[in-house]
């Protein structure tokens, strides 16, 4: 997906603040002589909405045109270079191409979509914007807003005034994180919350230990490994658990860790004995399910996968955790997404059907289904 630059200018929401040290280290970096500039920040940072100000923000600098590209597995920037070139070549002033959602881009071939804009006679500069670093150029880290903005962004979309001891309330719980602030104010317009205390604790964290082994394996608690402790996981609030199941579209909102974390909670939700693997391990497995009953005790492992509506979970990933799950002799597997299955990845749970479980955000809303009103 493209969108060209009178498309663009209607985007930035009412309560838009800018992100001041962020803009400036982009704008040294390309006027340094920066090419390319890499945006990186995660999910609900504002790196979009960011994005979306810079023509506003520096007409000067950027007198050309603002060519916008969306990631996409199914759209490569390849295809839309010709369109690009062509609005660079009617240009007079000097041209930015912005890459959003440039995790979901093959980088090999980004480089070389841009690459062949540069052999054009027109002036331009690049900023890609992902949430890891894709190293082909100098990085510019997204910060989080201030207290000063975020009570600014607060104040603006909740259409309110708001004391100070509140708006640092919201702050830390917001962690001057954008998008979780939208949510706040969302919530609080909706009455979904009776007191501004009450919003403040949306995003508040409830811990309990999740005991593992230097292997990821669950620890009984008060066993002789019990010692061996490698974590303590922050499971969601209560609240939190209560909103996403009533709008399961909130998940989009979610950090790929958050998002083990609000799974952890539905599981345990169900049932289940949950721990969580270390934030830092690899290997493909972030929970480990545990339940007893009269048939006997058994041990799942789930993935999760928190990708964009449009990204698949390809047979690769599927196929490294059924190799996990068979490696550690364990009762089954499970990949849960907020996304869908490559067809490929279909076909191979279907032949371990009772080894392996595919749950895609079909199947996820199914499960928070029973929970929307609690």
């Amino acid at each position: 997906m493209m969108a060209l630059e009178g498309e663009w200018s209607q985007t930035l929401s009412p309560g838009y603040v800018r992100n001041e040290p962020v803009l400036q280290n982009l704008f040294s970096a390309l006027l340094d002589g920066a090419s390319i500039v890499e945006l990186l920040g995660s999910f609900g940072t504002g790196k979009t909405t960011l994005l979306q100000s810079l023509k506003f923000d520096r007409p000067a600098v950027f007198d050309g045109v603002v060519e916008y590209f969306i990631g996409s597995s199914s759209f490569p920037l390849s295809q839309a270079v010709d369109v690009i070139a062509d609005a660079f070549r009617r240009s007079k002033g000097r041209n930015l191409l912005v890459i959003d959602e440039a995790e979901r881009l093959d980088r090999g071939h980004l480089l070389e979509s841009v690459s062949r804009l540069s052999t054009g006679p027109w002036r331009f500069s690049t900023i890609v914007a992902s949430t890891e670093p894709l190293k082909i150029g100098p990085v510019i880290q997204i910060l989080p807003l201030s207290y000063t903005d975020m009570g600014r962004l607060l104040e603006a979309q909740m259409g309110e005034t708001l004391p100070r001891e509140v708006l640092a309330r919201l702050w830390a719980a917001s962690q001057g994180i954008p998008r979780l602030g939208q949510i706040l104010a969302t919530r609080w317009r909706a009455g979904d919350v009776s007191t501004l205390s009450d919003l403040a604790e949306i995003f508040g964290p409830l811990a309990i230990p999740g005991l593992v082994d230097q292997n990821g394996r669950p620890l009984a608690r008060g066993g002789q490994t019990e010692k061996a402790i490698i974590s303590d996981v922050r499971f969601v609030s209560d609240q939190l658990f209560k909103m996403v199941s009533g709008d399961p579209n909130l998940v989009y909102a979610l950090t790929p860790r958050e998002f083990e974390e609000f799974s952890a909670e539905l599981f345990q939700r169900q049932g289940y004995s949950v721990t969580m693997t270390p934030q830092t391990r690899d290997g493909g497995k972030d929970l480990y399910l545990a339940r007893s009953d009269g048939l006997g005790s058994f041990l799942y492992i789930v993935e999760c996968k928190r990708y964009a509506p449009d990204r698949a979970v390809g047979v690769g990933v599927v196929r490294e955790l059924f190799g996990v799950a068979q490696h550690e002799r364990l009762t089954a597997a499970m990949t849960l997404t907020t996304s869908h299955f490559s067809e490929e990845a279909r076909e191979f749970a279907a032949e371990v059907q009772y080894q392996l479980n595919l749950k895609d955000f079909v199947d996820l809303k199914l499960l928070l289904a029973p929970y929307r009103d609690d």
